[in-house]
């Protein structure tokens, strides 16, 4: 008993569009800006101001 050969498809590859574009029908990414790390840090260090130390111990470093 014979096998008969399985065709291969031929699958076109679509162009997916970049983050939060798109026209397809499924949901888009919002446009969002990123936050400025700098106002991040500044509330880090008011809310744990010895975070930095405890992290060093952890890592070793």
């Amino acid at each position: 008993m014979l096998m008969p050969e399985q065709g291969q498809k031929n699958k076109q590859m679509i162009p997916t569009p970049g983050p939060g574009g798109g026209s397809g029908p499924g949901p888009q990414a919002p446009q969002v800006e990123k936050p400025n790390t700098e106002e991040i840090l500044k509330r880090m260090r008011k809310v744990d101001p010895d975070q930095a130390r405890r992290y060093r111990q952890r890592t070793g470093e």
